[in-house]
C-alpha cells in the first residue's frame, strides 16, 4: 500500500467512522456476536471484560467499529473498508502478507531506518512507544486507536514536533518506515482537519442533555425536548449552530443544552484510580475537573502531569510517582 493511500484511509476512518477501543479487535462492527467474541472469556480479551470497557462495548451502536492501536494498522492493510455486513468490517485476516503481531513487532520487527528524530518523519510513517503504535498523517499530527480522549481512532498531536490547537498531545519515542508501505515519490500529507478549540465538548465524552433536538447540525427538522437525558456525545461539528449528537442519534443539539455528567469520584484512598480516570477524562478539565476533584484537584493534577510528560496515558500503564 502507498503511504499516501495509507494515510486517507486512516483519516477517513478517525474522520467519518463511529469508532471505540476494543483490544485485539481489527474493525469489526459491534453487533450482537462480535460484542460477545471480544468479551470472551479468553485471557486475551480481559481488558475488554473489565466493567467500564465492557460497558462502553455493550453500549456501541452496531455501525460503530472496534480497532486497537496496531489492529487498525493491520485491518487497513488488510483491506477493512467499512462493510457492516462483513465480520471484520472488511478485512481479510493474514492477508496481503501482513503478519499478525503486537504494536512492539509491528514497529521493531516490519519497520526500517527507525529513529528517535522526528525532523525528517515522512507521512506514512509509523510513531512508536513502548506498546503502542499509530500512523503520522503529516503537519505534525497521527492517527493512533487509544482508549482515553475519544476512546477510538482520533487524531492527536505529535508532541515530539509540537502542540496543537484542538487535539490531545502524545509524545512518542521513535518512528520508523513499514516494510509494507511503499514510500516512493513524496506521498502528500492529508489535508490536516481543522482544529477546533471553540466545541466545548468532545466526542466521547458523557453529557446531559436538556432542550430542543433537531435533526440535522444545522438545525433542521426539529424534534423534541427532552430533560435531563445522560448520554455520550458520538459526533462533533464544528461551526455549527448544533454542533453535538449524541449515542442512538438521540438529535443535534446545541452547546447550550449540553452540560458535563459529573463522575463520582472514587474513595478517598483511591489516588491511583483517580488518576486513571481522570486522564481517561471522566472528570472533564479546567473549572469542571476542579469542581469534581474538589480538595484533591492539585494532589491528582499532580499526578496527572506526571504521567502525561512520561508518555503513560493508557489505562494498564499509568502509575503514582
Amino acid at each position: 500500500m502507498r503511504a499516501n493511500d495509507l494515510v486517507q484511509k486512516v483519516v477517513n476512518i478517525a474522520r467519518n467512522y463511529k469508532t471505540l477501543y476494543v483490544y485485539a479487535c481489527f474493525g469489526a462492527p459491534m453487533t450482537n456476536s462480535n460484542k460477545n467474541r471480544y468479551m470472551g472469556g479468553q485471557a486475551i480479551y480481559e481488558f475488554n471484560r473489565r466493567a467500564d470497557r465492557a460497558a462502553k462495548i455493550r453500549n456501541a451502536s452496531s455501525n460503530t467499529f472496534g480497532f486497537d492501536c496496531v489492529n487498525l494498522i493491520k485491518g487497513v492493510l488488510w483491506g477493512w473498508n467499512g462493510n457492516l455486513n462483513h465480520i471484520y468490517g472488511g478485512a481479510v485476516y493474514g492477508s496481503n502478507g501482513v503478519p499478525d503481531t503486537n504494536a512492539n513487532g509491528m514497529f521493531w520487527d516490519y519497520c526500517y531506518d527507525q529513529s528517535s528524530d522526528f525532523r525528517n518523519i515522512v507521512p506514512g510513517e509509523f510513531v512508536w512507544m513502548e506498546g503502542h503504535i499509530g500512523i503520522y498523517i503529516g503537519g505534525g499530527l497521527a492517527v493512533e486507536c487509544t482508549p482515553i480522549w475519544a476512546d477510538g481512532v482520533q487524531i492527536t498531536a505529535v508532541g515530539n514536533i509540537g502542540a496543537k490547537a484542538g487535539y490531545a498531545t502524545r509524545t512518542w519515542t521513535s518512528h520508523g518506515k513499514s516494510k509494507f508501505v511503499d514510500y516512493s515519490g513524496s506521498p502528500s500529507p492529508a489535508p490536516a482537519p481543522q482544529p477546533t478549540p471553540e466545541l466545548k465538548y468532545h466526542v466521547g465524552q458523557e453529557v446531559v442533555v436538556n432542550g430542543q433536538l433537531y435533526g440535522t447540525s444545522d438545525g433542521d427538522n426539529p424534534g423534541s425536548v427532552v430533560s435531563n437525558v445522560e448520554t455520550t456525545i458520538t459526533r462533533a461539528v464544528a461551526g455549527k449552530p448544533f454542533p453535538y449528537n449524541t449515542t442512538g442519534d438521540l438529535g443535534w443539539v446545541a452547546e447550550g443544552s449540553i452540560s458535563l455528567k459529573q463522575a463520582p469520584a472514587p474513595q478517598k484512598d483511591d489516588l491511583l484510580e483517580l488518576v486513571k480516570r481522570t486522564i481517561r477524562g471522566d472528570f472533564g478539565d479546567g473549572d469542571e475537573r476542579r469542581a469534581a476533584l474538589g480538595d484533591r484537584y492539585d494532589e491528582v493534577q499532580h499526578q496527572v502531569q506526571m504521567n502525561i510528560d512520561n508518555g503513560l496515558t493508557r489505562w494498564d500503564n499509568i502509575r503514582l510517582f
